[in-house]
C-alpha cells in the first residue's frame, strides 16, 4: 500500500511539472492560466452604476417579490390605523442612556431635517420652511395625545406628505425613536 501511495505522489508531481512547463507557469505565485473566465477580474457593477443588461438599466436590484430579510417581522398594523393605536411600546418608560442614544441617532438623521433638532416643527428650519405644508411640531397637543403605537405607525407607514421611514429606520430601533420623541415633548412643555 505504501508503494501505491508513493507512485501516486510521483505521478501528481510529474503532472504538475508537465502542466507548469506546458503553460509557461514557473512562478507559482502568479499563475497565468485562468481556469474560470472572469474570476481574476470580475465584471462587478456598483449599485448606482448604469447596467445595460438589467431591465431598468440600474446596477441596483430589487429583491425578489415576496421575500423578507432574515429576522424580519412583518408590521401587522400596516393597514389598521386603529390597531396601531393599541400597539404597545416594549420600551415604554425606558429612557436610559443607551436607549436614547440610538433614538437620537436615528431622529437626527431622519426626522430633524423637517421636524427640527428639538421637534419644534418646520417653520424655523431651512427645509421645513420651504415646504408648502409645514411639518408639525412634535410638541403640539395633537401629537402629545398620540399613543406610542401611533407615533411608531407614522414612522413606519408615513402620514400625509411624510413618506414611510420603514426602510430608513430599522424595525428594532423605531421604539427608541418614539422614546426620544417623548423626551423632547417632556423637555418642551
Amino acid at each position: 500500500m505504501k508503494r501505491s501511495t508513493q507512485n501516486l505522489l510521483i505521478a501528481l508531481a510529474a503532472g504538475s511539472l508537465a502542466f507548469s512547463t506546458l503553460t509557461g507557469c514557473t512562478d507559482h505565485s502568479r499563475p497565468n492560466v485562468e481556469l474560470i473566465q472572469d474570476m481574476m477580474e470580475s465584471p462587478a457593477i456598483k449599485p448606482q452604476e448604469y447596467d445595460e443588461n438589467s431591465p431598468n438599466h440600474s446596477g441596483m436590484r430589487l429583491p425578489p417579490e415576496g421575500t423578507q430579510p432574515y429576522g424580519f417581522t412583518p408590521y401587522k398594523y400596516a393597514k389598521d390605523i386603529d390597531g396601531a393605536t393599541g400597539n404597545k411600546n416594549p420600551l415604554a418608560g425606558d429612557y436610559s442612556e443607551d436607549t436614547l442614544k440610538v433614538g437620537i441617532k436615528f431622529y437626527v438623521t431622519n426626522c430633524a431635517v423637517c421636524h427640527g433638532e428639538q421637534g419644534q416643527g418646520g417653520e424655523k428650519l431651512s427645509v421645513g420652511s420651504k415646504m408648502a405644508l409645514k411639518p408639525p411640531s412634535l410638541w403640539s397637543p395633537k401629537v402629545r395625545a398620540w399613543t406610542d403605537g401611533q407615533i411608531y405607525h407614522v414612522i413606519t407607514m408615513g402620514q400625509g406628505l411624510m413618506g414611510p421611514y420603514a426602510s430608513h429606520i430599522p424595525q428594532q430601533y423605531r421604539w427608541q425613536v418614539v422614546n426620544y420623541v417623548r423626551t423632547l415633548q417632556k423637555e418642551n412643555k
